[in-house]
């Protein structure tokens, strides 16, 4: 009886505040926006902190304007060229040509000039040759162990006055498995175009990205440009097993030529490009990646006839081993060291507030302060993005064993991981050791951990470190190089987000990029794709890798522009 007598009291509440907010709006709205906040702090019973409420006033993720050319004429030339259906007819089939050539790198490949693998790379620089003249007439081309490509058009600026900027692709693609070729809607090295596809190994990773940039520098110079900053183009040729081959040469030559901190900023292929979380549009720009170390496994022992074994022979013990190693997984933490959280910050200032978690929102303030415990229940709240956070570790090979009747001398395995941003070599060796080290001792067997000294033992568990690399440094958002490309991305990008806002923000690279060889050139490296980015990278190392070409015919609009206005910022 009593409830159905206030229920008209709980109808006509909201009505009077919803027709007082009404009047009050038309009296200051200013008055009522700020009573509004004020109220949407009281609804989150005050668990908010103030800064992530006030959107671009929070000073919080703050969003650079568009930047536009001061070269009106050329941004007009390349505008109209990205947009003119026949222009696109060509550069779709310069991707589709360029896809047609099976440039996979393998990672037992031998040196350069001795392993007839390579060969194919000779063909690439022949199509890039044939489709890009006025490059070739323009800009000069070096070579990095014979395959590695360096496309330099010289600025009227020394370079000792205005860095270059540089841009970085690959040549190589990951192989496709004979037996998987039949999974692919199209053929693997085909690069068809179904009117709205292009379809192929490299579409994506990294051939779309190589066409696009050089594409750009193509159509500066037929639009007249004359750069003041010099523009650099460099292409390696197996960036998929780990650039030694031609990235590093690329990175030394132009060391030796421009120096340390020598070039204003690089780019080079992201890995999530422009994406939709939280019902908001980001334009996730990588500042930084994951460190990376392979961790091989040796264990070793007798042997005999299977008839009479040890309760644990070598293949048991490296069992163990890798259960251990599993079952004890790196934590996981959300620190303001890591880019992701800046995204996440970005994220709860732009993002509708109804589509950001309030249990992600209520902890930012507390991981800011280096709040430990928030640190870990945040990682565990985006559970689903934990290796972000963490330090993930992948049983990849293991070998033990010849005949079934006798007993294994040596067993082994490899591991690969990728390191968090607060992580290092260092504290991984240590992990494993303390892990490994007790089942060596249990079995009373030797042990050798990373950095000991050769032993010849026969019974013996030893641990080594294979291609070694600390997590990357974290590119500056301050900078102007990152206000430039973030000026960029407003004024070219906003088309293929179909008239919603778009969000520029720092990110994090949980793979690696040729960058790694690159860090003493300049601490501006910056990773991104201007594309959408979805369905596991579009598919990228797996089958029907696919690029949409809406979106791919106005990358070169994007480099270009970019290099334009990086361009302005010289001062003569």
């Amino acid at each position: 009886m009593t409830t159905e007598k206030r229920r008209p009291l709980l109808v006509l509440g909201p009505l009077i505040i919803a027709l007082a907010s009404i009047f009050f709006a038309f009296q200051d709205s200013a008055k009522i926006n700020s009573t509004l906040d004020l109220y949407r702090a009281k609804f989150f019973q005050n668990s908010v902190p103030d800064k992530y409420l006030f959107g671009a006033q929070s000073g919080i993720c703050e969003q650079v304007p568009n930047l536009s050319p001061r070269n009106t004429h050329v941004e007009q030339f390349i505008r109209d060229k990205v947009e003119d259906p026949k222009y696109q007819v060509e550069i779709i089939e310069k991707l589709s040509g360029l896809i047609q050539i099976p440039s996979e790198s393998y990672d037992d490949l031998g040196p350069i000039g001795q392993d007839d693998r390579w060969n194919i790379f000779y063909d690439v620089e022949k199509y890039i040759k044939a489709k890009y003249p006025t490059v070739l007439k323009h800009a000069k081309l070096d070579h990095a162990n014979t395959h590695g490509l360096i496309f330099t058009w010289e600025g009227s600026v020394p370079t000792s006055e205005a860095k270059p900027i540089l841009m970085l692709a690959h040549q190589d693609v990951v192989p496709v498995l004979e037996q998987n070729v039949p999974d692919w809607t199209h053929p693997p090295y085909e690069g068809h175009f179904d009117g709205k596809i292009i379809w192929g190994r490299g579409a994506t990773d990294d051939k779309g990205y190589l066409i696009s940039i050089i594409e750009s520098m193509d159509l500066l110079m037929k639009s007249g440009f004359k750069p003041k900053r010099t523009i650099i183009l460099a292409f390696g040729c197996d960036e998929e097993i780990s650039g030694r081959k031609c990235a590093r040469p690329i990175s030394d030559l132009l060391f030796e030529r421009y120096g340390e901190n020598g070039i204003f900023m690089m780019m080079d292929e992201g890995s999530v490009g422009v994406q939709t979380q939280f019902d908001q549009s980001f334009a996730m720009v990588s500042v930084a990646e994951k460190g990376y170390l392979d961790v091989g496994i040796n264990v070793t022992s007798t042997g005999g006839h299977a008839s009479n074994p040890p309760d644990h022979n070598v293949i048991g013990i490296l069992s163990e081993i890798i259960m251990n190693i599993e079952n004890h997984p790196f934590p996981g933490k959300v620190t303001t060291k890591n880019p992701i959280f800046n995204f996440l910050q970005c994220a709860a200032v732009h993002a509708p507030v109804q589509s950001f978690p309030m249990k992600i929102r209520n902890k930012l303030d507390k991981v800011e302060q280096g709040d430990s415990n928030a640190q870990i229940q945040l990682a565990r709240t985006m559970d689903d993005m934990r290796y972000y956070f963490k330090t993930s570790q992948s049983v990849g090979k293991i070998n033990g064993g010849v005949k079934i009747n006798a007993i294994p001398e040596s067993a082994s395995t490899m591991i690969n991981l990728r390191l968090a941003v607060e992580s290092s070599v260092a504290d991984v060796e240590e992990h494993y050791e303390s892990l490994i080290r007790p089942i060596a001792l249990k079995h009373g067997m030797s042990f050798q951990g990373f950095h000991s000294e050769a032993m010849n033992d026969q019974r013996k568990i030893s641990l080594f470190g294979v291609d070694a690399l600390e997590p990357a440094p974290v590119s500056p958002v301050d900078a102007e190089s990152f206000q430039i490309l973030s000026g960029t991305i407003q004024n070219t990008l906003n088309p293929i987000i179909k008239n919603q806002s778009l969000i520029v923000t720092p990110y994090l690279m949980p793979a690696n990029t040729d960058t790694k060889f690159f860090w003493k050139l300049t601490k501006n490296i910056y990773r991104f794709t201007p594309v959408n980015l979805v369905h596991n990278l579009n598919r990228a190392h797996t089958t029907d890798e696919f690029i949409v070409a809406e979106e791919f015919v106005r990358e070169p609009l994007f480099f270009a522009t970019l290099i334009l206005n990086a361009d302005d910022a010289v001062h003569e």
